[in-house]
């Protein structure tokens, strides 16, 4: 067995000649808990970080010098830890509660909320009041914005699902909720969204034995637009975590604007 003071000294060993030769010496990343929401296949289970996600979470790290430590739950439970100072979070949308707790960061996407029906039973949709009578599938634990979350099971019914695309299809396919609200990335616009949700229910259409040529149809007006997404922290973590993420984000955006080519006049 290796004594005490000869593991330190392996441990302690490169740094030190590094220092003798004046090379740079790297600090172990520090790490740091990311809170996020599960999303779930139809197997109940836990899906992979999207690759933007991916993306977004790597550069962010190199420039912090940080190593995020994933932890995927539920939405309910990912906001009663964030809240309760278990770790940074990522997508909880604010609301006057929430920020009366957490601090945000500026913000880092956006997305665009659409509502999905099947294309035997579009409904003409401006506003949540079109929702009256309705019922609509939504993601349980996740917020939809204070107009929507006071109308909730009193202008319309909701029922809330776990977070799978699959299984919420499904239920729509089946007229078991007569719509469903589902987040989209907001360079996306509506046909778009259609194209793909229409392939995405192909397998599940013949799998239910459907009449032929019935899929989904996105209604063309969304709920939200630009809804943004954050980071956050319970305000007693903070220790200036967020200041230097916003740093990180703003020098991303410059570094993007510059790579743009300029436009024609």
């Amino acid at each position: 067995m290796i004594s005490t003071p000869r593991r330190r000294l392996l441990r302690t060993g490169p740094l030190l000649l590094a220092s003798a030769l004046g090379l740079p010496i790297r600090a172990e990343p520090q790490p740091v808990t990311l809170i996020v929401g599960e999303a779930l296949d139809q197997n109940g289970k836990v899906q992979a970080l999207r690759p933007w996600q991916q993306q977004l979470f790597a550069y962010l790290e190199a420039e912090l010098g940080v190593k995020f430590q994933l932890r995927m739950y539920p939405w309910a439970r990912a906001e009663r830890n964030a809240r309760n100072g278990a770790g940074l979070v990522f997508g909880l949308p604010k609301n006057s509660d929430r920020l009366r707790d957490l601090h945000y960061s500026e913000p880092v996407a956006s997305n665009t909320l659409w509502i999905v029906t099947r294309s035997d039973a579009t409904f003409p949709f401006e506003s949540l009041a079109d929702l009256k009578g309705k019922t609509v599938g939504a993601v349980h634990g996740y917020g939809y914005g204070e107009e929507f979350e006071q109308s909730r099971n009193k202008l319309f019914r909701v029922e809330d699902d776990i977070p799978s695309r699959t299984i919420r299809l499904r239920r729509l396919l089946l007229k078991r909720v007569d719509a469903v609200l589902l987040f989209q990335p907001d360079w996306q616009n509506a046909a778009e969204v259609q194209a793909e949700l229409r392939a995405f229910a192909a397998p599940l259409a013949r799998e239910l034995q459907l009449p032929p040529g019935l899929t989904l149809s996105v209604l063309p007006r969304p709920v939200q637009a630009e809804n943004q997404q954050y980071f956050a922290i319970s305000k007693g973590k903070d220790a200036g975590l967020i200041d230097r993420i916003n740093a990180a984000l703003a020098k991303q955006q410059k570094r993007a604007s510059l790579s743009r080519p300029p436009r024609a006049s």
